[in-house]
């Protein structure tokens, strides 16, 4: 087992909480600093604001509206879930398929050190069996208490790498998607990321044709999807139409 650096660091300002997540930083030393302005699990809500920084795979500021932009709609959980059509899920609405899936996730558990008078909590690898119980309890009943769970950084990781994967179905729709505005690419990830690519690619075909064309007054009354809230369409339709010259 090794213990886990959570480099998602969380601050309450006067917007509101900030999480400030450096993805050049590497694992390795504890999680928390013993104030509680570090917690590698918990503090990080639909409601915080992720900062993302810049690497050399990304910009930061664009990774940061798509990261907070997909946790504000799907949420930010640390154990798995149920989500409404009973899928188990993880993080910022991480589809799990299988147990293989959620094997291959770099769950932990919370080890508590007892000391002279202080316990200390570090986040530890969780065992294949505390990753299989875990899945089997949220399959069995979605209310289920589990032990294993993601650090913020690991959820804010697994986003990223769920948007990158993401960017690479947009990019066979959209010939010219990597020279659109930051608010585009963040609409057009949302959509891919909650209908999937070929749901977008079958089911949106005057949505597509107005992306393609740059029409982005029409591609935005296209946006509508059923099943999902207005204030998520009425978000993707706004960010649409940040890119129309005024």
């Amino acid at each position: 087992m090794s213990e886990y650096d959570d480099t998602c660091t969380v601050h309450d300002t006067w917007s509101g909480p900030i999480c400030s997540f450096d993805g050049n930083n590497k694992p390795g030393g504890t999680t928390s600093n013993g104030d509680g302005s570090r917690d590698a699990v918990g503090g990080v809500t639909d409601k915080t604001k992720i900062v993302v920084v810049s690497t050399k795979e990304y910009s930061g500021a664009y990774m940061s509206m798509c990261t907070t932009n997909l946790s504000v709609h799907e949420g930010f959980k640390n154990a798995m879930y149920q989500d409404s059509e009973g899928n188990i899920t993880v993080g910022i609405g991480h589809l799990i398929v299988n147990l293989t899936a959620a094997l291959a996730l770099p769950f932990t558990r919370t080890h508590t050190t007892h000391g002279h008078g202080d316990d200390e909590d570090t986040e530890v690898s969780a065992s294949d069996k505390d990753i299989t119980t875990a899945f089997n309890a949220i399959k069995a009943n979605p209310k289920a208490w589990t032990l294993a769970h993601l650090t913020n950084k690991a959820v804010i990781e697994t986003c990223i790498k769920d948007v990158q994967t993401t960017e690479a179905g947009l990019r066979g729709l959209y010939s010219d998607y990597d020279s659109f505005p930051d608010g585009v690419k963040t609409a057009l990830v949302d959509m891919g990321f909650n209908l999937g690519i070929g749901k977008l690619k079958s089911a949106f075909p005057a949505f597509n044709a107005a992306v393609n064309k740059k029409d982005w007054a029409t591609a935005a009354k296209e946006s509508h999807r059923t099943k999902i809230s207005e204030s998520r369409n009425t978000d993707t339709a706004n960010q649409l139409l940040s890119a129309v010259k005024k």
